[in-house]
C-alpha cells in the first residue's frame, strides 16, 4: 500500500485570503441581520406583510406567525454557521450551523498525525469553537447538542468528543439540562420539541440567549438567498451583500426576473435555449424533508422545454399556501481533486467542487 499520507498536503490559505474570509463573515452577518429586521418589520406592519408571508405562511400554526411575534425581537443572528461555496468564493448556501464540523476535525487530525507542518500550526476547529463559545457565554460552556436531524450524526459526535476537552456536554458529562448555557440543533423545529424548550424559550424572552441556531424559522430557509435580489426586498441590501451570492430570485405565478432586469413568464423562461437556462430550481422553505442534502433541487438547463415548463408550474401550485421556490443562477466550479480509493491508492479526477467554510463571531476557521 502506498504511503498516501505523504502523497498530498492540505491547501494552505494565505494571510490575505484569511483576512478576506473574516471580512466576509461580517458581511454575511449583516445580510442575516437585515433579514431578521425585515421579518420583524413585516410582522409588525411597518412594511409589506408579503415578506413575512413568504417565510411564515407555510409553517404549522404553533410555530408560525404568533410564535414569531412573541420571540422575534429577542433573537439574534446564528452564532455558528457554514457556507457552501464555489471554488471562486461565491456563496451558494448558508447552513446554520450545518454539519461536517466533525469531518473537518477528522481531516485536521489526519494531517497533523501525518506530520503536515501546515496543519500543526493551525488550531483545530473544536478548539476555536470552544474558545469562541467561552467568550460568548462568559463562563465555562455547557452544551446540549440536539442531533435528531443532523445529516452526519457520526461526524458531529466525533466533534463533540473533541470539543469536550474544553466544554461540558449534556448526555456525556455530569451536567443537568438546566445547567446548559448553549443549545445546538440542525433545524428550527427540533428546538421547539426539545424536552426543555419551554424553559429555554423563556430565557430567550428574558434577554438571555441560549441558542446557536435561533428558534425562528428564517435561517432554515433558502428564500433568504433571494432577498438581496427580489423586488420587494432588494433595496434593503447593498451591493457588497449582493456580491456574496449568485443571482437568485423568487418563483412566482406571474413568472420570474432573471439577470436582475428581464421579467419572464414561466412559459417564456422554459422557451429559452438550454444554455440560457443554467439555473437551479430550489425548494426555499423550512420543510426538513426537502431543504437539505440537495433534495428538491433541479437544474433547469438539463430539462427539455416541456419538462422545464411542467416543473416550474408544478412547483408554483402551492404558492398560494405559502410555499416558495427560488431560481438560482449556476456558478460553474470544477477542480482537480485527489482522493484515496478503497484500495488505498491515490487518484485524481476533475469534478464539480464545493468548499465549506466554518464561521463564528470572533473566529473564522478552516475550509474543507
Amino acid at each position: 500500500m502506498p504511503d498516501y499520507r505523504r502523497a498530498h498536503v492540505p491547501v494552505e490559505i494565505g494571510a490575505d485570503e484569511w483576512a478576506y474570509f473574516v471580512t466576509r463573515n461580517q458581511i454575511i452577518r449583516r445580510w442575516q441581520r437585515t433579514c431578521l429586521n425585515l421579518l420583524a418589520a413585516s410582522i409588525d406592519g411597518e412594511i409589506s406583510s408579503s415578506i413575512a408571508a413568504s417565510l411564515l405562511d407555510h409553517l404549522p400554526l404553533h410555530c408560525g406567525w404568533e410564535h414569531h411575534r412573541r420571540l422575534l425581537r429577542a433573537v439574534d443572528t446564528p452564532v455558528f454557521f457554514r457556507t457552501d461555496q464555489a471554488a471562486g468564493g461565491t456563496v451558494l448556501e448558508v447552513q446554520c450551523p450545518g454539519s461536517l464540523w466533525g469531518v473537518h476535525e477528522i481531516l485536521h487530525e489526519f494531517y497533523v498525525e501525518a506530520g503536515s507542518p501546515e496543519a500543526t500550526t493551525v488550531p483545530s476547529l473544536s478548539a476555536g469553537f470552544v474558545r469562541s463559545l467561552r467568550n460568548r457565554v462568559g463562563s465555562e460552556p455547557v452544551v446540549h447538542h440536539l442531533l435528531d436531524n443532523s445529516s452526519d450524526p457520526a461526524g458531529e459526535r466525533f466533534f463533540i468528543q473533541r470539543a469536550r476537552r474544553g466544554a461540558a456536554y449534556f448526555g456525556f458529562d455530569a451536567v443537568r439540562p438546566q445547567d446548559c448555557n448553549f443549545v445546538r440543533s440542525h433545524d428550527f423545529f427540533c428546538l421547539l420539541v426539545d424536552n426543555f424548550a419551554s424553559q429555554r424559550l423563556q430565557r430567550v424572552k428574558e434577554g438571555k440567549p441560549v441558542y446557536d441556531l435561533p428558534p425562528v424559522s428564517l435561517f432554515d430557509q433558502k428564500l433568504l438567498l433571494a432577498y438581496p435580489f427580489w423586488d420587494p426586498t432588494r433595496d434593503y441590501f447593498d451591493d457588497e451583500v449582493r456580491s456574496l451570492f449568485p443571482y437568485s430570485t423568487v418563483l412566482t405565478p406571474g413568472g420570474l426576473r432573471i439577470a436582475e432586469s428581464d421579467w419572464l413568464t414561466l412559459e417564456e423562461f422554459a422557451n429559452l435555449p438550454r444554455n440560457s437556462r443554467n439555473y437551479f430550481l430550489k425548494y426555499a422553505g423550512a420543510d426538513v424533508a426537502r431543504n437539505w442534502g440537495s433534495r428538491a433541487v433541479y437544474h433547469l438547463g438539463k430539462l427539455s422545454r416541456a419538462a422545464c415548463e411542467a416543473k416550474l408550474k408544478e412547483m408554483i401550485e402551492p404558492y398560494a399556501a405559502g410555499e416558495r421556490w427560488i431560481v438560482q443562477q449556476e456558478v460553474p466550479s470544477r477542480e482537480d481533486v485527489s482522493f484515496v480509493t478503497r484500495e488505498g491508492e491515490v487518484e485524481t479526477s476533475t469534478g464539480h467542487s464545493k468548499h465549506s467554510i466554518f464561521l463564528w463571531s470572533r473566529w473564522t476557521a478552516g475550509s474543507t
